[in-house]
C-alpha cells in the first residue's frame, strides 16, 4: 500500500510484499540486535510496533494485504511481532528487559484500531514481555505528535491516556503511556486512578526531556511545564517531520556538550535532517554492497 502523506509521498519508494525468507531474516536481525544490546550492557530493548513502521504495517489491515500466514486475521497479522518477541527472548538473559511499543490506533479508516490493540496486548500477556508502551498514529496520520484526526483526548497532553486505562485492565505487564506530557500534573493524573479505572504504571517524557533533560529536577522545584515548540503547519505529516527534527537537533546539541534550545528555524532543521538521512542511507547501502562482494 503506497504512502499517502499530503505531498510528501514521493519521498518513499513503492512498497512490495516481503518474501518468507526476508521475513525470517528480519526476525533474526531483531534477535541479533537485542543480543548485541545486552552485550553492550544495556538493560533492555523495546520492539517498535507502532507509528507505521514495519511491524505496525504488518499489524494494520490497511497496509497488510497478504493472503498467506502473515496476513488476513489479526492473529496472522500479529505473527511477525509475536515471532520477534520469542526470538529476542530466546537470545537474551531472563533479567534483560523486553518491551513492546504498540499503537492504540492508527487513526486511519480501515486501519489498526483500539479493539485490535487490546487483542494484541492479550496475546502478549502469554509471552515474557516486561512492558507495553502505548502510542498512536503514523506519518500519514501523526497522532503521536498531538494532532490526531479524531480522538477524544486531542486537547490533552497525554493523548492516549484514556485508552491506556482500558488496556491496563487487560494487561498483565506494566503499561506506559506516552504523548506530549510536559507538566507534572499531567503525569500524576495519568498515573492515578480515574472514575474507577486504573492509572498507568509509567509515563513517557522523551520529547520533553530532549528540550529539558533536567525536567525531573524542575518538577521537584515546582516548575509547572517545559517549553516545547509546537509545529502547526497545514501539512500534518510535514509538521510531524519537523517536530522530530527539532527534537533530534536537541539530542545532537547535548551530544556535542551544548544546551538544548527551542529556538530554531523549523524548515531549515527539517532540510538538514533530510540531507543527513540521505547521506547516511547512501553510506549504509554502500557498506551493504561492499559486504556482499567481500
Amino acid at each position: 500500500m503506497p504512502m499517502r502523506m499530503e505531498g510528501a509521498s514521493r519521498l518513499f519508494a513503492k512498497p512490495r510484499a516481503m518474501t518468507g525468507a526476508e521475513i525470517e531474516t528480519v526476525i533474526a536481525r531483531f534477535a541479533e540486535t537485542a543480543a548485541l544490546a545486552e552485550q553492550a550492557d544495556f538493560d533492555g530493548v523495546q520492539i517498535h510496533a507502532a507509528h507505521g513502521y514495519l511491524l505496525s504495517q504488518f499489524l494494520s489491515p490497511l497496509t497488510n494485504l497478504r493472503t498467506d500466514g502473515w496476513g488476513g486475521s489479526l492473529e496472522n497479522r500479529a505473527r511477525l511481532l509475536v515471532e520477534i518477541v520469542r526470538a529476542v527472548r530466546a537470545r537474551v538473559s531472563p533479567g534483560f528487559g523486553v518491551g513492546v511499543k504498540l499503537n492504540s490506533s492508527d487513526f486511519q479508516k480501515g486501519g489498526f484500531g483500539a479493539e485490535d490493540a487490546v487483542a494484541v496486548v492479550r496475546m502478549l500477556n502469554d509471552m515474557p514481555v516486561d512492558l507495553v508502551e502505548l502510542s498512536g498514529g503514523s506519518y500519514e496520520s501523526p497522532a503521536m505528535h498531538g494532532r490526531p484526526a479524531a480522538a477524544s483526548t486531542v486537547a490533552r497532553e497525554a493523548y492516549f491516556v484514556d485508552f491506556a486505562r482500558d488496556v491496563v485492565a487487560e494487561a498483565r505487564m506494566p503499561v506506559l503511556v506516552t504523548g506530549g506530557i510536559r507538566r507534572r500534573t499531567t503525569a500524576e493524573a495519568a498515573l492515578a486512578p480515574e472514575d474507577g479505572r486504573p492509572g498507568v504504571a509509567m509515563v513517557g517524557l522523551a520529547q520533553a526531556l530532549a528540550f529539558a533533560p533536567d525536567l525531573p529536577n524542575r518538577w521537584r522545584a515546582g516548575e509547572a511545564a517545559v517549553e516545547v515548540p509546537g509545529i502547526r503547519w497545514k501539512s500534518r505529516p510535514l509538521a510531524s517531520l519537523a517536530t522530530m527534527a527539532l527534537a533530534k537537533r536537541q539530542l545532537r546539541r547535548m551530544g556535542a556538550g551544548k544546551r538544548p534550545t527551542p529556538r530554531a528555524w523549523a524548515p531549515g532543521v527539517v532540510a538538514c535532517d533530510q540531507l543527513r538521512t540521505i547521506w547516511r542511507s547512501r553510506r549504509y547501502r554502500a557498506w551493504l554492497q561492499a559486504r556482499r562482494q567481500a
